[in-house]
């Protein structure tokens, strides 16, 4: 199935370049020249990869970008000739994946964004471990065939401990990554958490098979053992 990507570009001949460009590859692609009608979009017909130029008709692309990340995570390739290195930085601290500089070439553009693609594929794959299941296209979570409910910090750190299985997350990078940087010196609200999730995934809450506690450091999600 072909990917679907929006291309956000206010000049026509950027926008007839590029659309032509993804049809010859076999994407679909949605073509604005505003960020809302782009963002109103979004909200009923979900795009794969966005390429986001940051000189908008209605809003400026940094403000777009800001808007995006409040509640989609959707890959986001900025092309721009804006070539500064504040442009770069504060596009990437808004939420944007990769940044491509006017003018460049369809070969390197393409090769960014089947990158980007693949980390979409990689994201979308059903995680497993024991009896459960995390699906996060749908953000459910099964147990034996059963729906368990999380909450979403609960759900948030199971992810990322099976994004990173077999791999030793310090406290601080799951506060980190899950409640922000100002959270670090507050290891209890892991610990809390963690016990929460055993009791819901674990067969032996008080002798957890593969939520584990490195004492000192941190937790990891063993799953070698399991073959998955």
């Amino acid at each position: 199935m072909a990917e679907t990507i929006l291309v956000l570009e206010d000049d026509p001949a950027m926008q007839s370049f590029l659309s032509t460009l993804l049809k010859s590859h076999q994407h679909k692609v949605l073509s604005f020249t505003a960020g809302l009608p782009a963002l109103q979009c979004l909200v009923t017909e979900p795009a794969e990869l966005i390429l986001l130029d940051l000189g908008l008709s209605d809003m400026d692309g940094q403000v777009w970008l800001q808007q995006l990340r409040g509640w989609c995570e959707t890959p986001v390739i900025v092309i721009s000739a804006r070539h500064s290195e504040q442009d770069k930085v504060q596009a990437l601290d808004n939420g944007a994946n990769d940044y491509v500089t006017k003018p460049f070439s369809a070969a390197e553009l393409m090769a960014r964004i089947r990158a980007n693609l693949r980390k979409v594929a990689s994201a979308q794959q059903v995680f497993a471990f024991g009896e459960v299941q995390l699906d996060p296209v749908s953000r459910t979570v099964q147990r034996a065939g059963q729906p368990v409910h999380l909450t979403k910090t609960e759900y948030d750190i199971l992810l990322l401990l099976m994004r990173h299985a077999d791999k030793v997350l310090t406290h601080n990078q799951i506060l980190t990554q899950v409640w922000g940087k100002t959270y670090t010196e507050r290891p209890e609200y892991v610990r809390v958490h963690m016990a929460q999730l055993r009791q819901k995934l674990e067969a032996n809450p008080a002798a957890p098979a593969f939520l584990k506690t490195e004492p000192g450091v941190g937790y990891r999600l063993t799953v070698a053992a399991t073959g998955l």
